[in-house]
């Protein structure tokens, strides 16, 4: 089975972003994870899957084996999703620092790991950027979230916690943004303010 081939067709989909199919030991389908716009409902676009893949390649696929998340530069509603932070590890060697993110969604969890310069402020950046790579396991897609900034400012005499995140797609740039105000822990404000730019803009359905 031509795996490669199978992503990229169902990648022409109209409304699907990105495709990750994945198969057992005999090549069997196990899971279709899809990354789509919101202009189209998640039971239109699994249908269109279905189809194609009897169509191009005969194969029957049961609709509980895909997986839709769906993303938008506007707000949507939240409706069942919401990452949470299970840990957040920085751990330092000499000049360098490394980072491991962990969260977690209907217990099952998800990491993010990065490693780098031991700065105060490239050490914000790498919490932000491991956040992003275990939201990146969640969705199973590679590369696609990218900080572009984070800044600690004040508000109302409070350290708040702004980042910029954009999503890179086929269909362009989305630029969004987060905050955090800064309680006791500002590694922990860091992946909130990621996750806030980002939580309220994905969904994630099982069909």
């Amino acid at each position: 089975m031509q795996i490669k081939e199978i992503e990229s067709f169902l990648e022409q989909i109209k409304s699907v972003i990105s495709c990750k199919v994945i198969v057992d030991k005999e090549d069997n389908i196990e899971e279709i994870h899809i990354l789509s716009d919101i202009n189209r409902s998640p039971k239109q676009v699994s249908r269109d899957i279905q189809s194609g893949l009897i169509s191009k390649f005969g194969i029957d696929i049961d609709h509980k084996k895909i997986s839709i998340a769906q993303i938008d530069e506007k707000s949507v509603a939240e409706r069942n999703f919401r990452l949470k932070i299970k840990t957040i590890e920085y751990t330092t060697s000499g000049y360098k620092g490394k980072v491991k993110v962990v969260l977690e969604k209907d217990e099952e969890l998800f990491i993010g790991e990065t490693s780098g310069p031991n700065t105060k402020y490239n050490s914000q950046r790498m919490i932000a950027s491991a956040t992003l790579k275990a939201v990146e396991k969640f969705l199973s897609i590679e590369n696609n979230l990218i900080l572009e900034d984070i800044k600690i400012t004040s508000l109302a005499g409070r350290e708040v916690v702004v980042t910029a995140i954009s999503f890179i797609s086929d269909y362009g740039e989305q630029l969004f943004s987060g905050c955090s105000i800064v309680n006791r822990d500002i590694k922990e404000a860091v992946v909130k303010s990621t996750l806030d730019a980002i939580n309220r803009r994905i969904v994630k359905h099982h069909c």
